[in-house]
């Protein structure tokens, strides 16, 4: 199924279902289609990231961010993204998306996303995800304030302590 299809669905059931607080994770279900698979005949890695986009997606209209982020011309965008594979996801086979909030900083959120078939998880990512507005990044705290959120972050998990390492070796090589 064509990513345009999946979108369009994306969004008219994110306008049919109930609103989530900021926390609150949000649950898509998809199947594998032949469209979606590589030559190894399971799903292409590329799949998992555009599959990422529409769960972040979902989340941000169903949270009262995307609301926001239309009046005041902001922009989503993803800053950096880490995936582990455990299982393949096989063709025709039908699986769930669930992305949530784990926690923010000074410029961005960090966010959970687990691709999940009969109770197992098949594989995870992270993605830290940034809203730029005219005058540049927007501060999540003053993105919870419009959504009528807690603006304390919850605390990092203990298993992502190392991500800002990464990040700023990262960035330190971008600049190289």
């Amino acid at each position: 199924m064509n990513l345009i299809f999946r979108l369009i669905r994306v969004l008219v059931l994110s306008w049919l279902r109930p609103g989530l607080h900021p926390l609150d994770p949000s649950v898509l279900s998809f199947r594998a289609w032949p469209l979606d698979l590589d030559i190894n005949v399971h799903m292409t890695n590329s799949r998992y990231f555009a599959l990422m986009d529409l769960g972040r997606t979902e989340l941000i209209l169903r949270n009262g961010i995307a609301r926001q982020m239309f009046k005041r011309k902001w922009q989503p965008v993803v800053s950096g993204s880490t995936m582990r594979f455990k299982r393949a996801i096989k063709p025709f086979q039908r699986f769930g998306l669930e992305t949530r909030a784990l926690y923010w900083d000074e410029k961005g959120f960090y966010l959970e996303q687990r691709f999940t078939a009969k109770g197992k998880t098949l594989a995870l990512g992270v993605v830290k995800a940034v809203f730029v507005g005219p005058d540049g990044i927007v501060p999540p705290e003053q993105i919870c304030r419009l959504v009528g959120a807690d603006e304390t972050s919850p605390v990092m998990p203990d298993w992502l302590s190392g991500w800002p390492d990464m990040e700023t070796a990262i960035e330190a090589r971008l600049a190289a």
